[in-house]
This record gives C-alpha cells, sequence and structure tokens, in this order.
C-alpha cells in the first residue's frame, strides 16, 4: 500500500507528468496514455512541460489502481511495437485476394511500386527491405522485391504490423478475413 502522507510530503500540490511517473513507476507513455484516459490533467500544448496535474489527482488514481489494476490496463500492443495479431487469420484467403487484385502488376516492384500498391510510405517499405522481413535483391536500379515476396511478407510477417494503415485494413476486413474491431 502507498502511503498518501508519504507523497504529499514528498511532491509539491501540482506535479509534472515526469514526476508522474515516477511517482507511478511507469515509462512516459504508459503515463500519457494513462493521463488520457484515467487522470485528470491540465495539457498546455507545449512541446515540454506539456501536462500538469494535482498531486490528489495522483493520489486518487494510485489508490483506484491499488484497489483493481486490472481495469487500468492498456489495450494489447499499445506499448509494444512487436505486436503480433494473436486471432485466427486465413492467410489462404488474403493471399487469393492480393493475387487478383494485383493480377496486372508487374513480377518485379521497387520500392516506389510497393509503396504504391501496398499505400505505406517509402520509409516503411525501406525499412522492412533493410530489416529483411520482406525479401529483395539488388538490381542495376537499386533494391527490388517480388510480388510473391511481397504477398508471403503481407500474409506472414506483415500481420505484426501494430498500426496497420487504411488499405491494410480495407484489405482484411471487407474480404471477410478478419473481424474488423480485431485488426
Amino acid at each position: 500500500m502507498t502511503d498518501p502522507e508519504a507523497i504529499r510530503q514528498a511532491y509539491p500540490p501540482i506535479i509534472s507528468s515526469e514526476q508522474l511517473r515516477i511517482l507511478l513507476h511507469v515509462s512516459k507513455r504508459r503515463c500519457v496514455w494513462l493521463m488520457k484516459n484515467y487522470i485528470p490533467h491540465t495539457d498546455n500544448g507545449a512541446k515540454t512541460r506539456r501536462y500538469t496535474i494535482r498531486l490528489e489527482d495522483a493520489i486518487s488514481f494510485i489508490k483506484e489502481y491499488e484497489r483493481s489494476p486490472d481495469s487500468f490496463a492498456a489495450p494489447a500492443g499499445q506499448f509494444n511495437s512487436k505486436l503480433c495479431i494473436t486471432t485466427k487469420v486465413d492467410t489462404v484467403a488474403l493471399r487469393l485476394k492480393l493475387e487478383d487484385e494485383w493480377y496486372n502488376v508487374p513480377d518485379i516492384l521497387d520500392t516506389v511500386t510497393v509503396s504504391r500498391l501496398t499505400c505505406y510510405s517509402d520509409n516503411a517499405v525501406n525499412r522492412w527491405l533493410n530489416k529483411g522481413i520482406l525479401r529483395s535483391a539488388l538490381a542495376q536500379n537499386g533494391r527490388v522485391t517480388s510480388k510473391a515476396w511481397l504477398i508471403d511478407f503481407l500474409c506472414g510477417k506483415g500481420m505484426r504490423i501494430v498500426k496497420k494503415n487504411e488499405w491494410h485494413i480495407e484489405m482484411l476486413t471487407l474480404g471477410g478475413i478478419i473481424e474488423p474491431a480485431l485488426v
């Protein structure tokens, strides 16, 4: 149990988000998420020292959290960029849908074409290529990938993309491959 009196003696009546983070023993991202969802605060919109929190609000949150920590759990993957979707995905249906949609697309694709097809940025595509999660080969004009490799990626490791873009979500939901709430 946390002692509220000890906290009141150690902190001023108005604390910063950094002080709240230390008090709660959480990361900066989780602290901001908790403030936006559960802890009353003031946001001045500045780049630094943006949030202020009344100490009494922080103490009230700590008491509630100690009573029921599960009620303040973040959604799965909120703070982890390596989330893998745990739902059943019909990869055969996704593969067929992508092959059908990209029937007239050339077999060899450069990064610009991959970006155009998937609606992800050039930086995202280059990151996939640099990490080796999307197979590629060196050609005279730079790095290229095949349409088959791109489809393999989207049906496999591409499912681990936490923040899917609208095209990706639409591709999964409209085909009935996965439920909209699960993407």
